[in-house]
């Protein structure tokens, strides 16, 4: 039966019309981002659970009293090697269904050949190459062999099949997870210690693709002329990255198979292949909560939800700067968008990593606040649910989710944690409202407190204001504001990230404002 499906679905294909090979790179254009900020989650696999009850369980259903996670968009996976064995319609019905209950620009990240489609080369002795066989067959053939793409090529069939199906589906692909996942230890290093990924080319033995760099300049040369081509509308993202050295690394170098070099048939660097610059964070991990002191002769901490944002802001300006380094910046070639696929902290101490509850939903706020006023597209929080229960939590990422364990739980039957109630109220308190740049300098936060204002089409504005926390393990600060004289200020709802509606917090007079280490969402329609 799946050899038959399979070979309806390429008569079906077959007979479809193609627009146009895609005439431009990234290099000259790139496709603005239209849509809202996403409250984005990663989708996880806990059976009994199907993907559609995720999805609801992440959006909300009110009519049938599942108030969700105030999820807007979602991050699944459609691997090659998945629909390869189960025929390419096989997740038809799961996506059509998170349109029909209104997620929005969904993220696919992509590729992870079937055996029969991976290259069987080992570029580091011991270990087979992760990437697909023939990549560097021609991508086209003129419908030689019954579509316009090289069929010998597996990587472009499989985009070119699965790209027709679900373009209708999906906004952004992005190719791969954590291509540059280091199993070495060089790719935090900076250009000052040796064997750096900076100066030197990640060897394939280093990190997750057992390949050489430029191969995975290949991969976006494809996915872009193929999905572009079959969707013009439809963004390529490069596949949430870790380690700004690798991306420094795709950008030195083209899609030529021998050095990466430029060559009349590779004449552009892997910045040519895509248009949004997808980036991971994770701050309990990543140096950005502590720094080394020769006066103490030790690490001093910074595990406070403040210093995690600003973790996570660094993150991205580092991959920025080196963007801006080879041209990306809107001066030689047009700047990139940005989104972040995976981000938390978590709620369990291990060691000498942060983990507390209120820390990691301090967290949750701020840096959805802060990712808007940063441009950045969509955050999509790790993970949807934890991996196991609190006293059982192994690890730091075992505590991570909108939802406590859902892995055998029953569906329906599952339960919300802070963090997922946080998430949720953010999403619905912010729900309509935009970043307001102009608003936000008007505020002129003085030392000490931190936030954002936001607008809605009707002209009313809404505000995220917080003490900024300074205390190693700490979520413990104080601070005072007073709203400008000139706004005409005379009475404000003031609401804690525990509540949904503005109207459950607490209505004041005057324009002065108590705040702590707790985000406070503020405003003043309907409050005179």
């Amino acid at each position: 039966m799946k050899k038959i499906t399979s070979l309806v679905l390429l008569c079906y294909l077959a007979l479809r019309p193609v627009a146009a090979q895609v005439d431009y790179t990234a290099n000259e254009r790139v496709l603005p981002f239209a849509g809202d900020f996403g409250y984005g989650a990663n989708m996880g696999y806990y059976p009994p659970w199907r993907d559609e009850q995720l999805a609801e369980i992440a959006i909300g259903i009110p009519e049938r009293g599942i108030a969700g996670a105030g999820v807007s968009t979602i991050r699944p996976a459609l691997f090659a090697h998945f629909l390869e064995q189960w025929g390419y319609e096989i997740r038809l019905d799961a996506f059509a269904r998170y349109r029909d209950l209104g997620l929005r620009d969904v993220v696919a990240f992509i590729g992870y050949p079937s055996p029969a489609q991976r290259e069987q080369k080992e570029y580091c002795p011991g270990h087979q190459s992760a990437l697909f066989a023939n990549l560097y067959t021609p991508i086209w053939d003129d419908g030689a062999n019954g579509t316009p793409v090289n069929d010998d090529n597996p990587y472009a069939l499989y985009l070119y099949r699965m790209v027709s199906l679900y373009k209708d589906y999906i906004k952004i692909w992005e190719v791969w997870n954590e291509p540059d996942f280091d199993y070495s230890g060089r790719a935090w290093r900076p250009r000052n210690i040796p064997d750096n990924w900076w100066t030197a080319d990640p060897d394939p033995c280093d990190y997750a693709l057992r390949a050489p760099v430029y191969h995975y300049n290949r991969l976006l040369r494809i996915s872009w002329e193929v999905i572009k081509t079959l969707d013009p509308e439809a963004h390529v993202a490069v596949g949430g990255l870790g380690y700004p050295s690798f991306l420094d690394a795709m950008l030195r170098h083209t899609d030529n198979p021998e050095d990466g070099s430029v060559t009349e048939d590779s004449p552009l660097s892997g910045g040519a292949y895509f248009d949004l610059m997808s980036f991971h964070s994770y701050p309990h991990i990543d140096g950005s909560l502590r720094e080394w002191s020769d006066a103490v002769g030790g690490f001093v901490y910074e595990r406070h939800s403040d210093a995690a944002v600003r973790g996570m802001l660094a993150r991205k300006g580092a991959f920025v700067e080196v963007l801006t380094q080879y041209g990306y910046d809107g001066t030689d070639y047009p700047e990139k968008e940005y989104l972040i696929t995976e981000c938390n902290i978590p709620r369990k101490a291990k060691g000498d990593i942060i983990g507390k509850e209120e820390a990691q939903s301090n967290f949750l706020v701020k840096a959805l606040v802060a990712a808007q006023q940063d441009g950045i597209r969509q955050f999509h929080i790790y993970n949807m649910a934890e991996v196991r229960d609190y006293e059982a939590a192994q690890n730091e990422y075992d505590l991570m989710g909108l939802y406590q364990r859902l892995e055998g739980v029953p569906p329906y039957q599952q339960q919300i944690t802070t963090a997922g109630r946080t998430y949720r109220h953010t999403a619905q308190l912010l729900r309509g409202f935009r970043y307001d740049a102009e608003r936000t300098a008007g505020l002129g936060l003085p030392e000490g407190v931190d936030g954002a204002a936001f607008r809605n089409a009707a002209g009313d504005y809404r505000y995220v204001l917080w003490a900024i926390t300074a205390t190693d393990q700490s979520e413990v600060a104080s601070a005072e504001y007073t709203f400008p004289a000139e706004w005409g200020i005379g009475a404000f709802y003031q609401a804690s990230r525990e509540v949904g509606r503005l109207e459950d917090g607490t209505l004041r007079r005057g324009r002065r404002v108590s705040l702590n280490g707790n985000p406070s969402f503020i405003g003043v329609s309907g409050a005179e």
